[in-house]
């Protein structure tokens, strides 16, 4: 037996080697072997594994981050996405109480490796009273740090699997941080002759209010 799969002699040993005082007991004994191995051991097997659901089947895996509220960062890309799923879970059930930029840069860096940047925004000193217009990404003397995050995605992902995974990414924050979605836009090949003095992003809004 090993960490996390049984087999059908660990759960029925104890009938296996218990006395049958007659041929009915033995026959009884039989048919709930039957079942057992046949039936209701992978049942048996995810009842086991709830203790680390993360170690279990995909069934397991799938029930615990739908508890969660995890279910939608699952892609529909086979067995990829059942291990990608028990690794975000078992760093989502580790962290507990601590969770914050630091999961979320972790689940994003799951999904989107080397295509995802957090970035902490900045607002002007002198606009305070028109919060929050005049956000910025560099900070300065003349700028005060917000509770604010842009979470800077590249624009060759699949935008709409994006918009099905916002609501989840937005929830993964504490709660005092505001986070928005915003996808880079590649500025080489748009045949602009001028200069830009900064980078070219579209925020998306994907909340529902």
């Amino acid at each position: 037996m090993d960490n996390t799969t049984l087999n059908a002699s660990d759960f029925l040993s104890p009938l296996v080697f218990t006395h049958k005082s007659d041929e009915l007991e033995r026959a009884m004994a039989g048919v709930f072997t039957a079942v057992v191995q046949e039936r209701q051991i992978d049942q048996l097997n995810d009842i086991y594994s709830y203790g680390v659901p993360w170690l279990g089947s995909p069934t397991v895996v799938e029930r615990f981050t739908k508890l969660n509220g995890l279910a939608v960062l699952r892609r529909n890309d086979g067995g990829l996405s059942d291990k990608l799923m028990s690794v975000i879970y078992a760093n989502w059930e580790s962290i507990a109480s601590e969770r914050g930029l630091a999961f979320l840069q972790f689940v994003l860096d799951m999904l989107y490796p080397n295509q995802n940047q957090i970035v902490r925004l900045w607002h002007s000193i002198t606009q305070a009273s028109r919060y929050p217009l005049y956000l910025s990404e560099s900070q300065g003397a003349d700028k005060f740090l917000t509770s604010r995050i842009r979470i800077k995605i590249d624009s060759n992902i699949n935008i709409t699997e994006l918009s099905e995974l916002a609501p989840t990414l937005s929830r993964l924050v504490p709660w005092q941080v505001v986070p928005e979605i915003a996808v880079s836009i590649d500025t080489d090949d748009m045949g602009v002759q001028v200069a830009l003095a900064g980078e070219m992003f579209q925020v998306a809004n994907f909340s529902p209010y």
